[in-house]
């Protein structure tokens, strides 16, 4: 099939990054690319979204376009929203596809997600192991990585002589991965023998700062940038900051939930041409070519370890980095996904 449209339906709004990076964005693509449209549905009760939501709801139960797809991206709660998707998926199941880029049913009821997952035609995954998850429940499971914007920047630092402080950059939500910075990467940032800045892109409130504020108060060789109001729709200005970075990290406790993780941050600084130094788990292992773009660390001493050896040693190391400058993003661009989606939907 020749894919015509798709109805997408988002499990949240445009705040979200998988939302944008897995819906909006490749459907803009499409497009612009491929002739192909879309109806991408934001939940919400306002007039406005409950409207569109309505309208293309009976549009495409009623009157279906021909060779057209239906997405359910990471519909996981029980309430009236994913009630309606479950009552549309059970008349309109052909040509229908879940996305899912989390493995939320780690930390919510479940049923919502088994439901998609076993009663669509089939399902798409951020990652190899949410794949090998939905296998479970259904045979036609496939990887659809992630993808990031081609924004145009480009690793500033290789460009200049050793600058003081060494910037070290991590982006996220503190809230969701506390654990993993505060047992692997502060711990390894408050015992380095020379001054840096760390950009801490995600922290949100004054009781994050001040939490992360004590944990770095006896650490006066550490210089703490916590930005406040990102303006996360403004994608550029995010990029604009990653790209000044000395290193990129992205640390990941080893455990069920952060295993099916899509590597995205790590694609982020990659992106960009920044090295990163990340945990071995999940899809950072697919992404993260040891020595090449960026380094594996396990343990607090290996974070340091690295952070000394890239200050010791800049000149060379960016030296043999700029050969890798931005040379994985193609694995990851929205062109790539699209081409993968549209194989996928043939």
């Amino acid at each position: 099939m020749r894919v015509k449209h798709i109805y997408w339906f988002s499990y949240f709004n445009l705040e979200e990054p998988s939302v944008r990076y897995r819906a909006k964005f490749p459907l803009e693509l499409l497009l612009s690319a491929h002739g192909i449209t879309s109806s991408l549905i934001i939940p919400g009760y306002d007039a406005k979204n409950l409207c569109r939501f309505l309208q293309v709801y009976f549009s495409v139960l009623f009157f279906r376009k021909k060779d057209s797809v239906i997405v359910f991206q990471k519909i996981f709660t029980r309430g009236i929203y994913a009630q309606a998707l479950k009552f549309l998926l059970f008349f309109r199941r052909k040509n229908t596809l879940y996305d899912i880029d989390d493995a939320e049913y780690v930390r919510r009821p479940a049923e919502t997600i088994h439901y998609f997952m076993k009663h669509c035609a089939a399902c798409t995954a951020g990652s190899q192991a949410l794949v090998a998850y939905i296998h479970k429940f259904n045979s036609r499971a496939y990887l659809l990585t992630s993808p990031v914007i081609d924004h145009g920047f480009t690793w500033q630092r290789h460009k200049e002589a050793p600058v003081e402080p060494m910037s070290i950059g991590w982006i996220g939500y503190y809230g969701a991965h506390r654990k993993s910075l505060t047992s692997l990467l502060f711990p390894a940032i408050c015992e380095l023998p020379f001054p840096v800045t760390l950009h801490l892109l995600g922290v949100e409130g004054i009781a994050e700062m001040e939490e992360i504020q004590a944990i770095f108060q006896d650490a006066r060789h550490v210089s703490l940038n916590m930005p406040q109001e990102i303006d996360w729709l403004d994608e550029h200005s995010i990029y604009a900051i990653l790209c000044t970075l000395d290193i990129g990290v992205a640390p990941l406790i080893d455990n069920e939930f952060n295993r099916p993780k899509s590597a995205f941050k790590l694609k982020q600084y990659l992106s960009c041409g920044v090295p990163a130094l990340a945990s071995p788990v999940g899809e950072n292992n697919a992404f993260l070519h040891h020595g090449c773009n960026g380094f594996f660390c396990t343990t607090p001493d290996d974070f340091r370890e690295k952070f000394i050896c890239f200050h010791d040693r800049r000149e060379a190391v960016k030296a043999g980095f700029r050969s890798q400058e931005k040379a994985s993003f193609q694995a990851f661009s929205v062109e790539a996904y699209c081409n993968t989606l549209l194989q996928l939907l043939a």
